[in-house]
């Protein structure tokens, strides 16, 4: 082989590289959308649950109902920034 045909390849390889990479990028950002995607429907139905549980309840519960519901809102978005960070290194 002489000098061209070895830089040819090299440079082959080395997009092959760079294509592989982004790909693999391009998949941890859709994963990383669905981790929020998952995190919005979660939270949305938490707040439907609320909403029927406040209407269904004597006024002295209502206060531990929005702290239970705030908990889990937190739980769940701490798991979402967990997975998040996880997947970005």
């Amino acid at each position: 082989m002489n000098e061209f045909d070895e830089r040819q390849r090299k440079r082959r390889n080395y997009e092959r590289e760079q294509e592989e990479l982004l790909l693999i990028a391009q998949e941890k950002e859709r994963i990383i959308k669905k981790v929020w995607f998952n995190f919005s429907i979660l939270s949305l139905l938490v707040w439907i649950l609320y909403g029927t549980l406040v209407s269904s309840l004597k006024a002295e519960y209502i206060n531990l109902v929005v702290i239970i519901t705030l908990s889990v809102q937190i739980v769940l978005f701490t798991k979402a920034v967990l997975k998040r960070n996880k997947l970005r290194k």
